[in-house]
């Protein structure tokens, strides 16, 4: 196909999509992003042989443009993530927080946990290893960590479970040997998470304006990280809402380091830097 040489996305057809996408998924696209956004759309557009910009708006709000729709929300959901990033808050979680909740649990041997924004999967992993070196836990355990995200394609990539080399380099190396698969892509060595660790995992694809309200089962931790600074506040407080439901009595939400809920909900304890307690 021959490219075409589009011009920049006006103010007015990217106002269009920031209110598309804001409906859809509650996500806010600064207005500093127009050109970032139109240089990807413009791809699209030469993929579907569409003339304009407002053409594709058009597009996907027709019944046929539905999966197209997924595409433009995994477009401006895409985020970068690492195996146990945010080094000191993990180191908090595992020191202090998660003992914690295993102690709590240690009769019932039921804990949940949900990663409402994992990405390619590499927070999720790392929070199930954590839960796995706790003392008192083994395979006998109820343990599920409800794995989430709007982004189809970061889902597939979180399932998969497999990595490269340089996206291992955060995973502690007796960490990297007892919970990963090292196998050979060519002259390439990939990292495959071991099923015994993977079976833990429940991945879903979950948009967290619209869909948090099939949850029903109790949750113990809840991480919802580097999200919030997408959203308005009128979009935030209705996600917070539904963790507050979600979460058991004394359960613990995880931000940020850069968010807040100061001025969002009261009903909340800020304990750590970023890491919030349920009152009551």
């Amino acid at each position: 196909m021959r490219h075409r040489i589009l011009p920049e996305i006006s103010e007015k057809d990217f106002d269009l999509f920031r209110s598309l996408v804001k409906r859809k998924v509650g996500i806010s696209i600064r207005q500093g992003k127009r050109k970032m956004l139109g240089l990807k759309l413009s791809r699209r557009l030469q993929d579907l042989d569409l003339s304009s910009y407002f053409d594709y708006y058009r597009y996907l709000l027709k019944p046929e443009g539905a999966r197209e729709l997924r595409h433009l929300i995994n477009i401006v959901t895409i985020d970068q993530t690492s195996f146990f990033r945010g080094e000191k808050q993990f180191e908090i979680l595992r020191e202090r927080f998660l003992p914690e909740i295993v102690r709590r649990k240690i009769e019932k041997k039921r804990i949940r946990i949900w990663s409402s924004a994992c990405s390619t999967g590499q927070e999720p992993y790392s929070l199930a290893m954590l839960v796995y070196e706790m003392d008192n836990v083994d395979i006998s355990w109820d343990i599920k960590i409800l794995a989430t995200d709007a982004n189809t394609q970061s889902l597939k990539i979180a399932y998969l479970g497999k990595y490269r080399g340089d996206q291992v380099a955060g995973v502690p190396p007796d960490y990297l040997a007892k919970y990963f698969r090292k196998e050979s892509k060519g002259a390439e060595e990939v990292f495959r998470i071991k099923e015994s660790l993977k079976k833990r995992l429940i991945f879903r694809r979950l948009n967290l304006l619209m869909s948090i309200n099939r949850l029903t089962e109790p949750i113990d931790l809840i991480l919802c990280r580097n999200v919030m600074i997408y959203f308005d506040s009128a979009t935030k407080k209705k996600i917070i809402d539904q963790f507050y439901r979600l979460l058991e009595p004394k359960g613990y939400l995880c931000l940020g380091l850069s968010e807040s809920l100061l001025g969002i909900d009261d009903r909340f304890a800020l304990i750590e830097r970023a890491i919030y307690r349920k009152k009551g």
